[in-house]
């Protein structure tokens, strides 16, 4: 067992665990060195490959969400069985103005049983440069919203919560190398950076193999157990080679449009998700 009984407890009662320690100084490092050579590298790549599913265009990514100590934990909470189905990362830049209002990740997409979310901190997470914040045990039920559109994302509108009681407000301060793991129907956002350096995170969704979407089908990888009831179609584990990973992470999401991130299609649309447009098909 990778978590206390106590914190397992935590975790169905109020829908977060925190400060568990994963991962390293050396690893972080690592982590944090190829993400800004990958920027140095493809910097018109940047915005798009590092949003929605990029567990599915960097084997060093993915090597992340699945390394033994991770799993283990997310394991701990949902059992044997275990589907990556998504990750995204989150940078706020020194002084950055960006902010994730109240919100609830399955809002739009109910995924019963409900993922869990796994915010790696590579850096440290403060309340100063814009920590993760969640309201305890409200993960009980999808909560009224507004769509709005999200400023910077062309791709996307999210769910914001109409009321919220901040008074119950718990920030989930990390170290560099500790995660936090909520429900994907906790309430939570995050305010702006005003600290001199930029707080620098991936989050990973995993899924129990045996969930199922309320709207359309989701996709994710085997990272743990067995997927015997096929509710999620699979997904390739990526290689070396960013460009093939680029057209298959394409053929994917126009495949299976549908998740909690970017939510159901509108009646007669097409798939539409942040990409380098000029990759060709294959």
């Amino acid at each position: 067992m990778a978590l206390t009984r106590g914190q397992i407890e935590q975790f169905r009662d109020e829908g977060f665990v925190s400060g568990i320690p994963v991962f390293g100084a050396a690893e972080c490092e690592r982590f944090r060195e190829t993400a800004e050579r990958f920027q140095a590298e493809h910097p018109a790549d940047r915005d798009w490959a590092f949003d929605i599913k990029c567990n599915l265009l960097f084997d060093w990514v993915y090597a992340n969400a699945t390394h033994p100590r991770l799993l283990d934990t997310v394991v701990d909470l949902l059992g044997e069985n275990l589907l990556l189905t998504d990750s995204v990362f989150r940078i706020k830049e020194p002084g950055s103005g960006t902010h994730y209002g109240w919100h609830q990740d399955s809002a739009r997409i109910v995924v019963e049983p409900a993922p869990a979310i796994v915010y790696v901190a590579i850096s440290d997470a403060t309340v100063e440069n814009g920590c993760l914040a969640v309201i305890p045990q409200t993960h009980d039920r999808v909560r009224a919203f507004d769509l709005v559109e999200n400023p910077g994302q062309a791709h996307r509108r999210v769910a914001r919560l109409r009321e919220v009681d901040p008074s119950r407000t718990v920030h989930m301060e990390l170290r560099a190398g500790e995660v936090a793991i909520f429900s994907a129907n906790v309430v939570h956002g995050s305010a702006s950076n005003r600290s001199a350096a930029a707080r620098f995170a991936i989050l990973h969704d995993f899924t129990p193999t045996a969930a199922r979407q309320s709207v359309g089908r989701g996709s994710g990888q085997l990272v743990r157990g067995r997927n015997v009831w096929g509710h999620f179609a699979h997904e390739p584990v990526p290689s070396a080679d960013f460009e093939v990973n680029a057209r298959m992470r394409r053929r994917i999401l126009n495949e299976y449009p549908e998740n909690i991130l970017m939510g159901p299609l509108e009646p007669g649309a097409a798939p539409d998700f942040p990409d380098r447009r000029e990759i060709p098909a294959r």
